[in-house]
């Protein structure tokens, strides 16, 4: 389901809801005439103007979160006013706003946990040839060359750059980093979010931003017309899914990307620029039940490549052994951290806010 688009036709829905409930109200001539009972809706319409005019409202909810609450709440006031309303249509007014008072609420920005942090990247050491990876796990994440199998001498390691905050990593020539001292148990589970911001140089199907063990565990690319695509293995099967939002990482554009997968829940989630795009349920991808699988060959975690040539070399089917063809990212990454939990819109949201420097 599109999220944001399902929030944008409930707030039109409610709208028109409280319109319609009123004026069918005074165009029935044969209803008595009494005074409706507005008590319990006063009383939720002062505490809904109380919270949206809280002097931290604007720095907890993010902006169109609060245009769509007050349209809600303005309509009720409006309907409120009507000398005929019945009381039938004052409950459904009551019934009404607390929906779209807890879809508000549902909004707010939210705190991760620093515990949930599984390993991060910030890239702001801007030099050395290895990193160590922030979080629970202090993993070392080395800098590596493409492969001179494809390359050849035209392969470089990958270089520091001016980033989205401070400092970021430039691929290029299949130029990437390998983690080799990961615990693999800590990349498993039911549950996981990546985040990163990338800046891509070019289209391709294959400009892979990060990859444990490719489709038999997990990975998150951009595939064709620059959309996130993430890949999941379970005992159920493979599950590979994108936010379907052509042109979600446009070229030479940094560019907030989140996956947040919840197997436990059946949902995968997309978000760009902290704002969820696309969540896939078990209804509409089946597969999205147990745990993440392992893989039988230990392979390093791959940030900016798909596999070890060495790997990809022993595949079933035919590929071609060209620069083009080999699957790595080409262009900038800053600020990438991967949770053991599925964050939610509002932290998601939070964490485009505070990155978005």
């Amino acid at each position: 389901m599109k999220t944001n688009l399902f929030k944008n036709a409930f707030i039109a829905c409610v709208s028109i809801a409280f319109i319609a409930v009123v004026f069918t109200a005074c165009s029935k001539s044969n209803d008595s005439v009494t005074t409706a009972d507005q008590t319990k809706l006063t009383a939720l319409v002062d505490s809904c103007t109380t919270l949206l005019s809280s002097t931290t409202v604007a720095t907890d909810y993010p902006a169109a979160s609060i245009t769509a609450f007050q349209t809600v709440l303005t309509n009720a006031k409006t309907a409120a006013l009507v000398t005929t309303i019945t009381q039938t249509a004052v409950d459904n007014l009551v019934i009404n706003l607390r929906a779209a008072k807890t879809t508000f609420l549902a909004a707010a920005y939210g705190a991760i946990p620093s515990s949930a942090l599984l390993f991060g990247l910030s890239f702001d050491e801007g030099t050395g040839t290895q990193l160590t990876t922030t979080g629970t796990y202090n993993w070392t994440a080395v800098l590596a060359k493409g492969p001179s199998e494809i390359f050849g001498t035209a392969t470089n390691l990958p270089s520091f750059v001016t980033g989205k905050v401070g400092k970021a990593m430039y691929f290029s020539n299949g130029s990437h980093l390998e983690i080799s001292n990961y615990i693999a148990s800590a990349l498993q589970g039911t549950k996981l979010s990546i985040s990163v911001w990338v800046n891509p140089d070019s289209t391709r199907a294959g400009n892979y931003i990060i990859s444990y063990n490719y489709w038999n565990s997990w990975k998150l690319n951009l595939q064709t017309a620059n959309k996130p695509f993430f890949t999941v293995s379970t005992a159920a099967g493979i599950t590979d899914a994108d936010d379907q939002l052509d042109l979600s990482a446009p070229n030479k554009t940094w560019t907030h990307l989140v996956v947040s997968l919840d197997l436990s829940a059946g949902t995968l989630s997309f978000y760009v620029n902290g704002v969820n795009k696309m969540t896939w349920t078990a209804e509409t991808k089946p597969l999205l039940t147990g745990t993440i699988s392992s893989y039988a060959t230990v392979l390093p975690l791959m940030i900016g490549a798909c596999t070890t040539y060495t790997e990809a070399n022993a595949w079933t089917w035919t590929w071609a052994h060209t620069p083009a063809n080999w699957d790595s990212f080409i262009g900038s990454m800053d600020e990438l951290k991967v949770y053991n939990i599925a964050l939610t819109d509002g932290q998601v949201a939070k964490l485009y806010k505070d990155e978005n420097k």
